[in-house]
Protein backbone atom coordinates (compact mmCIF):
# COMPACT_ATOMS: atom_id res chain seq x y z
CA UNK A 1 0.00 0.00 0.00
CA UNK A 2 3.02 2.43 1.17
CA UNK A 3 6.52 1.86 -0.18
CA UNK A 4 8.90 4.32 1.84
CA UNK A 5 12.83 4.35 1.17
CA UNK A 6 15.26 6.90 2.19
CA UNK A 7 12.27 9.34 3.21
CA UNK A 8 13.76 12.87 4.05
CA UNK A 9 12.56 16.07 4.69
CA UNK A 10 14.19 19.54 5.58
CA UNK A 11 12.48 22.82 6.48
CA UNK A 12 15.29 24.83 6.28
CA UNK A 13 18.06 23.72 8.40
CA UNK A 14 16.03 21.54 10.60
CA UNK A 15 15.69 17.89 9.39
CA UNK A 16 12.09 16.76 10.23
CA UNK A 17 12.20 13.18 8.59
CA UNK A 18 15.81 12.00 8.50
CA UNK A 19 15.95 9.06 6.06
CA UNK A 20 13.36 6.79 6.53
CA UNK A 21 12.22 3.06 5.54
CA UNK A 22 8.94 1.96 6.04
CA UNK A 23 6.49 -0.35 4.04
CA UNK A 24 2.77 -0.97 4.81
CA UNK A 25 1.09 -3.52 3.79
CA UNK A 26 -2.77 -4.28 3.03
CA UNK A 27 -4.29 -5.17 6.21
CA UNK A 28 -1.67 -3.45 8.39
CA UNK A 29 -3.02 -1.36 11.09
CA UNK A 30 -0.07 0.55 12.67
CA UNK A 31 0.14 2.67 15.82
CA UNK A 32 2.46 5.58 14.74
CA UNK A 33 3.37 6.85 18.12
CA UNK A 34 6.26 9.33 19.55
CA UNK A 35 6.58 12.44 21.42
CA UNK A 36 5.43 15.98 20.05
CA UNK A 37 7.59 16.99 17.46
CA UNK A 38 9.26 13.35 16.79
CA UNK A 39 7.91 13.80 13.21
CA UNK A 40 4.78 12.33 13.16
CA UNK A 41 2.39 14.62 11.39
CA UNK A 42 4.92 15.90 8.96
CA UNK A 43 5.60 12.33 7.77
CA UNK A 44 1.64 11.62 7.47
CA UNK A 45 1.55 15.11 5.12
CA UNK A 46 4.46 13.82 3.34
CA UNK A 47 1.76 10.32 2.14
CA UNK A 48 -1.05 12.64 1.62
CA UNK A 49 1.20 14.62 -0.84
CA UNK A 50 1.42 17.73 1.07
CA UNK A 51 4.98 17.95 0.86
CA UNK A 52 7.91 17.76 -1.20
CA UNK A 53 10.13 15.52 -0.01
CA UNK A 54 13.61 13.83 -0.71
CA UNK A 55 13.75 9.79 -1.11
CA UNK A 56 11.42 7.40 -2.32
CA UNK A 57 7.57 7.33 -1.38
CA UNK A 58 4.69 5.36 -3.40
CA UNK A 59 1.32 5.13 -2.24
CA UNK A 60 -0.71 2.29 -4.56
CA UNK A 61 2.48 2.68 -6.43
CA UNK A 62 2.34 6.06 -7.31
CA UNK A 63 3.45 9.28 -6.59
CA UNK A 64 1.57 11.23 -4.21
CA UNK A 65 2.54 14.80 -5.51
CA UNK A 66 1.92 13.66 -8.90
CA UNK A 67 -0.91 11.36 -8.48
CA UNK A 68 -2.88 13.48 -5.12
CA UNK A 69 -6.09 13.77 -6.69
CA UNK A 70 -6.05 9.92 -7.30
CA UNK A 71 -4.56 8.86 -4.52
CA UNK A 72 -6.65 11.13 -1.96
CA UNK A 73 -10.01 9.37 -3.53
CA UNK A 74 -8.79 6.03 -2.07
CA UNK A 75 -7.70 7.52 1.29
CA UNK A 76 -9.44 8.79 4.52
CA UNK A 77 -8.13 11.07 6.61
CA UNK A 78 -8.78 12.84 10.15
CA UNK A 79 -6.42 15.98 11.04
CA UNK A 80 -5.55 16.16 14.79
CA UNK A 81 -6.04 19.90 14.10
CA UNK A 82 -9.91 20.51 12.37
CA UNK A 83 -8.57 22.84 9.48
CA UNK A 84 -11.14 26.00 9.41
CA UNK A 85 -13.36 25.15 7.38
CA UNK A 86 -15.82 27.59 6.22
CA UNK A 87 -18.98 25.90 5.10
CA UNK A 88 -21.76 24.93 6.90
CA UNK A 89 -22.33 21.37 8.18
CA UNK A 90 -24.59 21.21 5.11
CA UNK A 91 -22.49 22.57 2.60
CA UNK A 92 -19.34 20.04 4.19
CA UNK A 93 -21.76 17.02 4.24
CA UNK A 94 -22.98 17.80 -0.01
CA UNK A 95 -19.64 19.05 -0.76
CA UNK A 96 -17.62 15.67 0.70
CA UNK A 97 -20.76 13.66 -1.01
CA UNK A 98 -20.37 15.28 -4.89
CA UNK A 99 -16.49 15.18 -5.14
CA UNK A 100 -16.20 11.47 -4.29
CA UNK A 101 -18.44 8.46 -5.78
CA UNK A 102 -16.93 6.55 -2.84
CA UNK A 103 -19.92 8.36 -0.04
CA UNK A 104 -23.09 10.10 -0.04
CA UNK A 105 -25.45 11.95 2.43
CA UNK A 106 -26.78 9.00 4.35
CA UNK A 107 -23.86 7.35 4.85
CA UNK A 108 -22.49 10.51 6.46
CA UNK A 109 -25.23 11.29 8.41
CA UNK A 110 -25.65 7.55 9.70
CA UNK A 111 -21.80 7.74 10.81
CA UNK A 112 -22.42 11.43 12.23
CA UNK A 113 -25.45 9.79 14.42
CA UNK A 114 -23.56 6.62 15.81
CA UNK A 115 -20.78 8.86 17.35
CA UNK A 116 -23.45 10.98 18.64
CA UNK A 117 -23.58 13.86 16.61
CA UNK A 118 -26.92 15.20 16.10
CA UNK A 119 -26.03 16.28 12.48
CA UNK A 120 -29.77 16.93 11.08
CA UNK A 121 -30.34 19.33 14.04
CA UNK A 122 -26.72 21.00 12.75
CA UNK A 123 -26.96 21.44 9.08
CA UNK A 124 -27.49 25.57 8.51
CA UNK A 125 -24.58 25.97 11.85
CA UNK A 126 -21.03 27.09 10.61
CA UNK A 127 -18.72 24.23 10.80
CA UNK A 128 -15.91 26.91 12.34
CA UNK A 129 -18.95 26.89 15.46
CA UNK A 130 -19.01 23.82 16.19
CA UNK A 131 -17.17 22.67 19.27
CA UNK A 132 -14.10 20.59 18.98
CA UNK A 133 -16.25 17.17 19.97
CA UNK A 134 -18.74 17.89 17.32
CA UNK A 135 -15.93 19.03 14.73
CA UNK A 136 -14.09 15.53 15.50
CA UNK A 137 -17.01 13.48 15.07
CA UNK A 138 -18.33 14.81 11.87
CA UNK A 139 -14.60 14.59 10.25
CA UNK A 140 -14.52 10.93 11.34
CA UNK A 141 -17.90 10.39 9.85
CA UNK A 142 -16.62 12.18 6.44
CA UNK A 143 -13.39 9.79 6.48
CA UNK A 144 -15.50 6.86 6.98
CA UNK A 145 -18.15 6.78 5.12
CA UNK A 146 -16.02 6.64 2.36
CA UNK A 147 -15.07 3.22 2.96
CA UNK A 148 -11.68 4.19 2.32
CA UNK A 149 -8.52 1.70 1.33
CA UNK A 150 -6.33 3.31 3.50
CA UNK A 151 -7.62 4.99 6.63
CA UNK A 152 -4.90 7.45 8.09
CA UNK A 153 -5.85 9.47 11.72
CA UNK A 154 -3.91 11.98 13.52
CA UNK A 155 -4.81 11.68 17.06
CA UNK A 156 -8.26 10.58 16.14
CA UNK A 157 -9.92 10.06 19.83
CA UNK A 158 -8.72 13.53 21.39
CA UNK A 159 -11.29 15.09 21.95
CA UNK A 160 -14.34 12.58 22.43
CA UNK A 161 -16.46 11.70 24.98
CA UNK A 162 -16.58 8.04 26.43
CA UNK A 163 -19.69 7.21 24.25
CA UNK A 164 -17.64 8.52 20.98
CA UNK A 165 -15.09 6.55 21.43
CA UNK A 166 -17.02 3.47 22.00
CA UNK A 167 -18.66 4.25 18.91
CA UNK A 168 -15.71 4.82 17.02
CA UNK A 169 -13.42 1.59 17.99
CA UNK A 170 -16.70 -0.23 16.88
CA UNK A 171 -16.51 1.50 13.58
CA UNK A 172 -12.66 0.54 12.97
CA UNK A 173 -13.35 -2.56 14.21
CA UNK A 174 -16.09 -3.34 11.68
CA UNK A 175 -13.69 -1.82 8.86
CA UNK A 176 -10.58 -4.20 9.82
CA UNK A 177 -10.85 -6.78 7.26
CA UNK A 178 -10.81 -3.89 4.06
CA UNK A 179 -9.33 -1.00 5.31
CA UNK A 180 -5.12 -0.50 6.28
CA UNK A 181 -4.97 1.88 8.83
CA UNK A 182 -2.20 4.36 10.26
CA UNK A 183 -3.57 5.95 13.46
CA UNK A 184 -0.61 8.64 15.20
CA UNK A 185 -1.09 8.71 18.84
CA UNK A 186 1.25 10.00 21.85
CA UNK A 187 -0.23 6.96 23.49
CA UNK A 188 -0.56 3.10 22.46
CA UNK A 189 -2.82 2.42 24.99
CA UNK A 190 -5.49 4.33 23.16
CA UNK A 191 -5.41 1.90 20.20
CA UNK A 192 -3.71 -0.90 21.16
CA UNK A 193 -6.54 -3.41 20.96
CA UNK A 194 -7.07 -2.31 17.32
CA UNK A 195 -3.21 -2.72 15.91
CA UNK A 196 -1.05 -5.54 14.54
CA UNK A 197 1.89 -3.43 14.25
CA UNK A 198 3.63 -0.62 16.48
CA UNK A 199 6.18 2.34 14.63
CA UNK A 200 7.63 4.54 17.12
CA UNK A 201 9.40 7.62 15.64
CA UNK A 202 11.92 9.96 17.55
CA UNK A 203 13.71 13.10 15.57
CA UNK A 204 12.25 12.06 12.73
CA UNK A 205 14.12 8.69 13.18
CA UNK A 206 12.23 5.18 13.62
CA UNK A 207 13.57 3.69 16.62
CA UNK A 208 11.08 1.19 16.40
CA UNK A 209 9.18 -1.62 14.22
CA UNK A 210 7.01 -3.90 16.02
CA UNK A 211 4.58 -6.61 14.78
CA UNK A 212 2.12 -7.30 17.88
CA UNK A 213 -0.28 -10.05 18.90
CA UNK A 214 -4.02 -9.11 18.25
CA UNK A 215 -5.94 -8.84 20.76
CA UNK A 216 -9.14 -11.26 20.99
CA UNK A 217 -11.12 -8.92 23.30
CA UNK A 218 -11.46 -5.75 21.18
CA UNK A 219 -15.15 -6.10 19.97
CA UNK A 220 -16.40 -7.99 23.42
CA UNK A 221 -18.66 -5.74 25.30
CA UNK A 222 -17.39 -6.50 28.86
CA UNK A 223 -19.47 -5.87 32.12
CA UNK A 224 -17.61 -4.39 35.00
CA UNK A 225 -18.64 -3.34 38.76
CA UNK A 226 -16.35 -1.30 40.99
CA UNK A 227 -16.91 -1.54 44.84
CA UNK A 228 -15.42 1.55 46.42
CA UNK A 229 -14.38 1.87 50.23
CA UNK A 230 -15.81 5.61 50.49
CA UNK A 231 -17.19 8.12 48.73
CA UNK A 232 -14.75 9.65 45.91
CA UNK A 233 -16.82 12.26 43.98
CA UNK A 234 -13.89 12.71 41.33
CA UNK A 235 -14.02 8.92 40.65
CA UNK A 236 -17.62 8.84 40.65
CA UNK A 237 -17.97 12.00 38.08
CA UNK A 238 -15.65 9.52 35.88
CA UNK A 239 -17.51 6.57 35.74
CA UNK A 240 -21.01 8.12 35.31
CA UNK A 241 -19.09 9.87 32.69
CA UNK A 242 -19.01 6.30 31.29
CA UNK A 243 -22.59 5.87 31.79
CA UNK A 244 -21.92 3.60 34.81
CA UNK A 245 -24.79 3.43 37.16
CA UNK A 246 -24.84 3.68 40.87
CA UNK A 247 -25.65 0.52 43.26
CA UNK A 248 -28.25 0.07 46.70
CA UNK A 249 -25.56 0.96 48.77
CA UNK A 250 -24.18 3.75 47.08
CA UNK A 251 -20.40 3.09 47.11
CA UNK A 252 -21.20 0.11 43.90
CA UNK A 253 -21.49 1.06 40.48
CA UNK A 254 -22.01 -1.05 37.50
CA UNK A 255 -21.75 -0.28 33.60
CA UNK A 256 -19.89 -1.90 30.33
CA UNK A 257 -17.48 -0.92 27.57
CA UNK A 258 -15.79 -2.65 24.50
CA UNK A 259 -12.72 -4.13 24.44
CA UNK A 260 -11.06 -1.95 23.08
CA UNK A 261 -11.55 0.59 25.28
CA UNK A 262 -10.27 -2.00 28.57
CA UNK A 263 -6.63 -0.87 29.24
CA UNK A 264 -7.65 2.86 29.20
CA UNK A 265 -10.54 2.34 31.82
CA UNK A 266 -7.83 0.42 33.78
CA UNK A 267 -5.24 3.33 33.43
CA UNK A 268 -8.16 6.03 34.56
CA UNK A 269 -9.67 3.90 38.14
CA UNK A 270 -6.15 2.91 39.12
CA UNK A 271 -5.82 6.40 40.20
CA UNK A 272 -8.36 5.49 42.81
CA UNK A 273 -6.66 2.59 43.48
CA UNK A 274 -6.80 3.48 47.27
CA UNK A 275 -10.06 3.66 47.53
CA UNK A 276 -11.58 0.19 45.37
CA UNK A 277 -12.84 -2.42 47.58
CA UNK A 278 -13.27 -4.57 44.76
CA UNK A 279 -13.03 -4.46 40.82
CA UNK A 280 -14.54 -7.24 38.55
CA UNK A 281 -14.30 -7.16 34.66
CA UNK A 282 -15.84 -9.96 32.38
Amino acid sequence: MIQINNLTKRFGKFVAIDQIDLNIAAGDRIALIGLNGAGKTTLIRIILGQYLFDGELQVFGKNPRKHRVEILDRIGFVPQIPPPIQMSVGELVSFASAISFRSSKEAIISKSLELGFEIESNLKKPFLKLSGGMKQKLLIALALAREPEILIMDEPAANLDPHARQAFFLMLLRSMEKTTMLLSSHRVDEVVNLINRIVEIDHGRIIQDEQISESQMADHQLNCQVVFTEQNDQAIQILQDWNFKRGKNGLSFEGSFIGTERLRFMTIISHFANQIKSLNIN
